[in-house]
């Protein structure tokens, strides 16, 4: 431009990108040295065959196109390298027909995948499935379970998937008794005008049997029903066992329409929209032909503990039956709708009002009968509903107003509540938590009396999620408390912070004996619950080496003995440059440890704090380091170290403080012996892509960062501020003056920290300006660059509005690498490895962004080792 002073670098070269597209009969092996599989019409898996989808393969289904199964599927990709199964249509939001397996005795298999936009993700018809470990997001239907008209519906496995925004149902089981539901995470599911269940069990016909066990689910935050279980022609054939589920924040928690089974040990906790009268049933049951069994379930927090109509009989507790699921145990209490009242039960629209609703021997918010009467809408209220046996009932000890406020430093907090926790000193496990109002004081009846910690945190999910946590006492020590005041007891000001609080090692227990050596079981836990892991280990010279491990998820516990004694830690004769092949995990599928490679050594990096015997250790468990800045809390300083980079959106470092031992070891096996490391979470808080447009005025905009918190942003000229700006502003016009050498930069600030934008822009404004072209929208850095230093980083806009593929090729226009760069991101790496994980020569390449719209654009790459 002739009139403003702005230098822009760039090389161009003209790549021609391939793909397979695909449709008809399809078997054998797809491979992501062809990606991406571009499907053009249906296909078909004929019978007898297998169609083995590997690791990292990218399949776009270019219109409403179905994959049907009359063999089998293998779609088995890793936790690194997972499967796609997307949809490449124009429209964003265009549904494709997706998976549809038909195979009634040879089982598909489908792990590690990625399936969006399908009108069903998976649709199993009556075909045995393995469906584990998948993510599944924006489909219709997420996955079903079809087995009507069969006697012996095929086994569908559906474990550790995350089930997302879905339309209708992220889970439909349609009469098969067969389908395992498991430690999944469903949620923001039922996104339609219409009520979908984010899990549905159907029974359509009156020989059915829809009977199947869902368990350790997390079902949260849908915008209808958590479960359903509707049989549609009261053939009393729906009978699942729904156990240890975690079922909150949904507008219902459980609706079982003309349907029974057995429900126990689930939390049903906060279901309701605020506001919104007529939602908030914890458990909604109706029908003459539901008859269910409740048992050691927790219902708190919603508008309505249990909301019965139509003459539904289910049985909350009947110790006159002396039937195996009859015996109560539940707690309901702490039920209360928008206006402030109280609804442990409420009975409606019952045509006869002789039934008797069992409920006996129940925990409830009171411990005499005209209070607990108080919570209950029944035949007491109203001669036309039934009666509510609440007697006997488990008596609760008299509670404790526990007060304070859980505050946060703006009056504005990103989310309104918080969640208030107590957690037992003895085990770390959760006894009781609330919502509470940020800023705003609280009183809560407790009823427990034992030794606890009283932890506040939320959590924002806005790209990764992050979190804020507070402490009574401080999240660096919080104080043990018994609550036993008479009256109350007032923690005061709770304030929460994104430092977020420690993990921790910590010896127990006496050693035992294993294979012949004397071991050790080193707890790993996080702040102050329980641990999730338990090495044994002994000593071996320089080496701290694994015999076992322990892994505690929930109320599930897993027991690995290892063999071959990997080593876990080196102790003794550390330098700066220590490194080894290490222990990295338990591998369930291969049953095997997994120890480290040349990739998956441990590096470890001294920070002396002052203390000649006193380090602070980074370990890097994947060898691929980031220059970045980390508070030490231990010297209360920002340093400058390596950081963990795990390669898609976030980085980690774990900083060890270990005191040295007179004879030169770390982690000296004694029981008793403690250590803490922190976790540091830096997440980008810098704006992104500053530009400018020219007429009349100056135009700035900018992209914000991945992350909600910030208090706003600023504008600096030549290092003197222009202006401030709110947060949830992202573009600002200024009239700057003429003949001038400018220099404007533009950060992020929260509190007293500023974060800056990676580039700054200088401008020589004129009296007469022309307009300016915008800001390049696709960065790479460093260039040249090296991948024993640091990585490449790929930075782009364009996935703001869709989904874009990067891929690099040599200079024969070879494909050398290629990922995908999902919609919403705004960065990814390369590590100068291709597509088979092998270091690339030194060399010139070329990047190539497309963004599956027409649009292309590139950048050459200079690699050098």
């Amino acid at each position: 431009m002739k009139n403003v002073l702005f230098i822009l670098i760039m090389a161009a070269m003209s790549v021609f990108l391939f793909s397979i597209q695909v449709s008809g009969n399809q078997s054998g092996i797809w491979s992501a040295d062809n990606n991406p599989y571009q499907i053009v019409g249906d296909i078909t898996v004929p019978t007898g065959t297998t169609l083995t989808v590997q690791p990292g393969v990218y399949v776009d289904a270019m219109g409403n196109f179905q994959i049907t199964a009359e063999g089998n599927i293998i779609a088995v990709g890793t936790e690194s390298d997972s499967i796609k199964f997307v949809s490449g249509q124009a429209d964003p939001t265009a549904l494709w027909k997706g998976i549809r397996l038909e195979n009634t005795t040879v089982q598909s298999q489908f792990s590690y995948c990625r399936i969006d936009l399908g009108d069903y993700g998976i649709n199993s018809i009556n075909s045995p499935a393995s469906i584990t470990y998948c993510h599944f997001k924006n489909n219709k239907r997420g996955i079903q379970a079809y087995g009507i008209g069969s006697i012996d519906p095929a086994v569908v496995l559906i474990d550790h998937n995350l089930i997302e925004l879905t339309i209708q149902n992220g889970i439909l089981v349609a009469q098969n008794s067969n389908t395992l539901i498991t430690n999944n995470e469903v949620t923001r599911n039922g996104t339609s005008a219409s009520y979908y269940g984010a899990i549905q069990l159907s029974n359509q016909s009156a020989g059915g049997n829809n009977s199947p066990e869902i368990a350790y689910n997390h079902i949260h935050h849908n915008f209808k029903q958590g479960i359903i279980a509707w049989d549609i022609v009261s053939a009393n054939a729906i009978n699942p066992e729904v156990h240890h589920n975690l079922i909150e924040n949904n507008l219902t928690g459980i609706y079982f329409r003309h349907a029974s089974g057995y429900l126990h040990h689930n939390t049903i906790r906060n279901n309701f929209i605020p506001g919104d009268m007529n939602s908030g049933a914890g458990v909604m049951v109706s029908g003459a032909t539901a008859e269910p069994y409740f048992e050691d379930n927790i219902i708190t927090g919603n508008y309505t503990g249990f909301y019965l109509t139509e003459n539904a009989q289910p049985c909350l507790g009947n110790l006159e039956i002396y039937h195996a699921w009859a015996q109560g145990g539940n707690q309901i209490y702490n039920n209360i709708d928008a206006n402030n009242v109280m609804h442990s039960v409420y009975c409606y629209n019952y045509t006869n009002s002789a039934i008797t609703v069992s409920a006996e021997n129940n925990f409830w918010d009171f411990n005499t009968a005209p209070e607990i009467a108080g919570t209950i809408e029944d035949h007491n209220d109203n001669a036309t509903l039934p009666i509510i046996d609440f007697d006997p009932w488990q008596n609760n000890p008299i509670p404790v107003l526990l007060t304070g406020t859980v505050t946060y430093p703006s009056p504005y907090p990103p989310v309104p509540t918080a969640i208030l926790e107590l957690v037992s000193v003895q085990t770390g496990n959760i006894i009781d938590w609330w919502n509470v109002n940020i800023n705003q004081p609280f009183s809560i009846p407790v009823y427990h009396d034992s030794l606890v910690y009283i932890i506040a945190h939320f959590m924002v999910q806005d790209g990764n999620p992050v979190y804020y946590y507070g402490a009574y006492g401080g999240t660096d020590n919080p104080t043990a408390t018994q609550i036993i005041a008479d009256v109350q007891f007032n923690i005061g000001n709770v304030p929460l912070t994104m430092h977020l609080p420690e993990w921790y090692y910590w010896k127990v227990g006496t050693p035992q004996i294993i294979n012949g050596n004397l071991s050790y079981p080193m707890q790993e836990g996080w702040f102050v619950y329980s641990p999730f892991k338990t090495y044994w280990l002994f000593r071996d010279n320089d080496y701290l080496r694994i015999n076992r491990i322990v892994t505690t998820i929930g109320d599930s516990t897993q027991i690995h003995n290892i063999t071959a004694n990997p080593v876990w830690r080196r102790v003794q004769n550390l330098n700066a440059d220590s490194n080894w092949q290490q222990f990295m995990r338990y591998d369930d599928i291969a049953n095997t440890a997994v120890v480290g490679n040349a990739n998956l050594t441990s590096n470890i990096i001294y920070f002396p704090d002052g203390q000649s015997s006193s380090y602070h250790l980074i370990k890097n468990t994947n060898n691929i380091n980031t220059q970045m800045q980390l508070y030490d809390n231990y010297t209360s300083s920002w340093i400058d170290c390596y950081s963990i980079q795990d390669g898609l959106s976030y980085s980690v470092t774990k900083i060890e403080h270990m005191l040295v031992e007179p004879d030169g070891t770390l982690f000296p096996l004694q029981t008793g012996n403690k250590w803490k490391w922190s976790t540091l979470y830096h997440p980008d808080l810098s704006p992104s892509y500053f530009g400018y447009r020219m007429s009349d005025s100056l135009y700035f905009y900018w992209i914000p960062p991945a992350y909600s918190y910030r208090d706003g942003y600023r504008i600096y000229d030549n290092g003197v501020l222009v202006c401030s700006l709110p947060y949830n502003t992202h573009t600002m016009r200024i009239y700057p003056t003429a003949n001038v050498q400018h220099n404007y930069t533009l950060c992020s600030w929260i509190g007293t920290f500023e974060y800056f934008a990676e580039t700054s822009i200088p401008l020589l404004i004129t009296a007469n300006q022309d307009e300016i072209q915008p800001v390049n929208q696709l960065s790479v850095y460093p260039n040249p660059f090296n991948p024993a230093e640091a990585q490449l980083i790929v930075k782009s806009d364009f996935a703001n509005a869709s989904d874009c593929n990067v891929a690099v090729y040599n200079l024969k226009g070879q494909l050398v690498w290629n990922r995908l760069l999902e919609k919403g991101a705004t960065q990814l790496v390369w590590d100068g490895r291709d597509n088979n994980h092998k270091l690339c020569a030194s060399g010139i390449y070329q990047l190539v962004l497309s963004d599956g719209k027409g649009y292309k654009t590139n950048r050459k790459i200079i690699l050098i080792k």
